[in-house]
């Protein structure tokens, strides 16, 4: 059996008024990218929102063949 990446997405949280968690969902992102990726981008996210990154949630969907 062989598994086929279908799609990844990154949740990326960052910490609103009151600390409530904002999200922004990012779909169709790369397969299995790296955490140093995933930080840096939140951290341009974070400059560009003016909000605290906080962390973040990878999901890959794959299928088997």
């Amino acid at each position: 059996m062989q598994t086929n990446w279908k799609k990844t997405t990154i949740t990326f949280i960052f910490a609103g008024i009151d600390d409530q968690p904002i999200k922004i969902v990012l779909q169709n992102a790369v397969n299995a990218p790296a955490a140093k990726q995933v930080e840096d981008f939140g951290t341009v996210l974070s400059g560009l929102t003016g909000l605290p990154f906080r962390n973040a949630v990878v999901s890959s969907q794959s299928a088997v063949a």
